[in-house]
């Protein structure tokens, strides 16, 4: 079992992907991102993953480490070895088979106010890409265009963190080809949606497979994902045409129901986040102020009638916050239930409450 194998539960229904593994636990992510510490031998894998020619970052990670420049870094090469937005991996001699693919971006963890963004082609194809940012007139401004060959990384862009202070919106263009004969594949443009906090949020930067130091990934396309929605089209349209089959009379057109996901709500109960001045209140003041904001938040939801989730950003920090929101949830709330918000997302820092 390696990070990345598809893997399912022995004992319950789903599964999902190996994010990491801890001596005898294994941590998977379904396909909502949240992580599920589960023992090894509570699962089975169903899908391995092939190994993949990613080149290690590690001699970059030294040059982070020593203080160098991260404007140069490229897979652990310089930008003198080859032209700035051209690949600094050997390409490929021949075009490998396999038509699955996935597509992402990765923001490195910031140093010096610069963050590195990536972007990473688990596939055999071949891509042809154009990254840009939205402006507030509603044009794209480019940060990067060129080729990637598959199951290689190219530094797309160095940015300024301060760039990303406000929410910014990225456009993904790519092209997915071969040099010899191969099934071609139809990729809309993606819009991403920047949440700057998670450039300064613990555990937003993960481990990986494709560097040696943690990084923030951003799937763009995905075949799987793109099976499954073929699927799901499919399936409809066979039981409209078995439903004319059955029925000799005319039908009227069906009706259709649009699945929406549950809306996702987010409170930073941080102390910066509710007060100016965080030194004139003592520590019990401060924890009064949090879990009324905490309480006020739930009660408006719940009287609204809301449904979904809410997440509760309360960090580490020594753990009474945590501490005292949870036995407010079991002793006040004993309908609703609760658990840690995404690891990947928010590290242990974060409880994410289910309203129904």
């Amino acid at each position: 079992m390696k990070i990345g194998d598809k893997v399912r539960f022995l004992n319950e229904i789903g599964g999902g992907t190996v994010l990491r593994i801890e001596g005898k636990t294994v941590i998977i992510t379904d396909d909502d991102g949240f992580e599920i510490p589960t023992p090894i031998a509570s699962v089975v894998v169903v899908n391995a993953r092939a190994a993949t020619n990613f080149p290690a970052d590690a001699a970059a990670k030294d040059k982070r480490q020593a203080g160098a420049g991260r404007e140069n870094r490229v897979g652990g090469a310089t930008s003198a070895s080859a032209p700035k937005g051209q690949p600094v991996e050997a390409p490929s001699e021949r075009d490998a088979p396999g038509e699955s693919y996935e597509l992402m971006l990765a923001f490195l963890p910031p140093v010096s106010d610069k963050t590195d963004l990536y972007l990473l082609n688990d596939s055999p194809y071949r891509a042809l890409y154009s990254v840009g940012m939205y402006e507030r007139n509603g044009s794209v401004k480019p940060l990067g265009q060129g080729q990637v060959e598959g199951d290689s990384k190219q530094l797309v862009k160095t940015l300024s963190v301060s760039l990303l202070r406000d929410i910014q919106t990225l456009r993904a263009e790519v092209m997915l080809y071969k040099n010899v004969a191969y099934k071609p594949q139809t990729l809309d443009a993606v819009d991403v949606e920047l949440n700057p906090l998670k450039f300064f949020r613990q555990g937003a930067f993960a481990e990986n497979e494709f560097f040696e130091e943690n990084a923030l990934i951003i799937r763009l396309f995905s075949s799987e994902a793109a099976e499954k929605e073929k699927m799901r089209s499919v399936s409809a349209e066979e039981i409209k045409k078995a439903m004319l089959q059955k029925n000799d009379r005319p039908l009227s057109p069906p009706q259709t129901t649009v699945m929406r996901q549950p809306e996702l709500e987010e409170v930073d109960l941080h102390a910066e986040m509710l007060v100016n001045d965080v030194h004139r209140l003592s520590a019990g003041e401060l924890l009064e102020l949090q879990m009324s904001r905490f309480k006020a938040t739930l009660e408006n939801a719940l009287v609204s009638g809301r449904k979904g989730r809410i997440v509760f950003i309360h960090g580490i920090g020594s753990g009474k916050l945590k501490q005292e929101l949870r036995i407010c949830l079991t002793k006040n709330y004993p309908d609703l239930s609760f658990q840690d918000a995404s690891f990947r997302e928010y590290g242990y820092g974060a409880t994410m409450v289910f309203l129904g």
